[in-house]
């Protein structure tokens, strides 16, 4: 624990306590209160370090009150580091209290990589159980409250494919005079939840002449256990992964969630203690691309089909922050003919998804996406585009809570359809 403290001291030191951060966290513009904001969990983390106050379950609520969306990192004027500081101070604090029992299965389930496809394959069969349709048909909504698996009644939430993403395509895409050969990370969600917008990234790798494989034994890529401060299951999830990809000898490493993307070109290199995975996720991490990314670098296509719509951005905070990934997509959509796109304002603001935080703080989660939503709506855009699950899963119910018409769409669904490949 002194070890955590040492190094704690190295950001904590740094915070001059001038409160930018709360002109762009999302939380605390929310809340209204102050130990929402990065200066006030530093405040705390600091009376921790200096032994004036414990790691108590209440500390350990306070420090999960946070999207992890990175917004007051670049606007630090003193350059602290909150996101790793406040990754670290979850594992200590998970270590010390341990974690919610659902969630303690859930990644623990994880870790079983048979037995988690075998559970999702099996939900999609049985989910009507649980779930209903939702009235307005965008989804799916609990049949009883599960506050333990933060669903409420009107959550919407969608529904577990039928045939995921890896049982639908082989795990080699053959093209006839291959360019590249790249491997394809699909993630959870794009495998079990939206297979339509997998299958789109594997039509445009392939119309770019690139052999696409899909490692078969990929694992969950470990965000939510780390996140969480379940450092033990997401480094054996971050070290199976890193093992695998690197004894593929593939040109590049696609991706099309940012969570996922972000997870394997910077995260890991936090969580990942063994030296050889270390150097070969060194390694490999330069080889990580959005299939944005990878689309744009390769060049876009000139022969695109008209595709008529007015299409708006949302920018996911692991995308843009995390990976760096900004003008890419709009290349893309405004190259587009009879794409009429419109830039929202404050495109790159979180929606308020965080993975597990809409979850555990669903009310908060919702207040900070209608902002999203609004400006979303006032752009007049019939489509909304975006390259994260999470984001489209949130967005989508958060469209559906207003009965709103808007379509929410992977980037990747609408380059398919320009591709003329859908």
């Amino acid at each position: 624990m002194e070890n955590k403290h040492h190094e704690w001291q190295k950001q904590l030191v740094k915070c001059i306590r001038c409160g930018t951060c709360r002109s762009v966290c999302p939380v605390f513009q929310a809340a209204d209160n102050e130990n929402t904001t990065a200066r006030g969990k530093v405040k705390l983390l600091e009376a921790v370090s200096e032994g004036k106050l414990e790691l108590t379950p209440a500390l350990q609520a306070r420090m999960s009150k946070c999207l992890l969306c990175k917004a007051c990192v670049p606007g630090c004027p003193s350059g602290v580091r909150t996101d790793e500081l406040f990754l670290s101070a979850r594992r200590v604090l998970a270590d010390k209290n341990g974690l919610p029992l659902a969630k303690k299965l859930a990644f623990t389930g994880l870790a079983y990589r048979k037995l988690f496809d075998l559970g999702l394959k099996m939900g999609s069969v049985f989910q009507g159980i649980v779930f209903k349709d939702a009235p307005n048909g965008r989804g799916k909504v609990a049949r009883l409250a599960m506050p333990s698996a933060g669903l409420s009644q009107r959550r919407i939430i969608p529904p577990l494919a039928d045939t995921p993403l890896r049982t639908r395509l082989p795990e080699v895409s053959r093209v006839a005079s291959p360019t590249a050969r790249v491997a394809f990370y699909t993630g959870c969600m794009l495998n079990y939840i939206y297979p339509e917008a997998g299958e789109a990234i594997v039509r445009i790798l392939k119309a770019h002449n690139v052999e696409v494989v899909i490692p078969a034994k990929q694992s969950c890529c470990g965000t939510p256990a780390f996140t969480s401060g379940d450092y033990r299951i997401g480094r054996y999830l971050a070290e199976e992964n890193v093992k695998l990809l690197a004894a593929g000898n593939y040109d590049a490493i696609i991706t099309g969630c940012a969570s996922c993307g972000a997870a394997l070109k910077h995260e890991y290199g936090t969580i990942i203690e063994d030296p050889a995975v270390k150097q070969s996720w060194e390694n490999l991490a330069g080889k990580v691309k959005d299939i944005t990314q990878f689309v744009v670098d390769r060049g876009i296509k000139q022969d695109l089909r008209e595709v008529r719509a007015k299409i708006t951005y949302h920018d996911p905070c692991h995308l843009v922050r995390g990976m760096g990934i900004s003008q890419e997509p709009r290349q893309l959509l405004r190259a587009i003919p009879g794409v009429e796109y419109a830039e929202m304002k404050d495109a790159a603001k979180c929606c308020g998804a965080g993975g597990t935080f809409s979850l555990a703080y669903y009310d908060l989660s919702r207040t900070i996406n209608d902002w999203k939503l609004d400006n979303a709506e006032k752009t007049g855009a019939s489509i909304l585009a975006t390259g994260c699950s999470a984001c489209l899963m949130h967005i989508t119910d958060g469209l559906a809570q207003r009965s709103s018409n808007m379509k929410v769409l992977h980037t990747a669904e609408i380059i398919a359809r320009a591709y003329g490949l859908d």
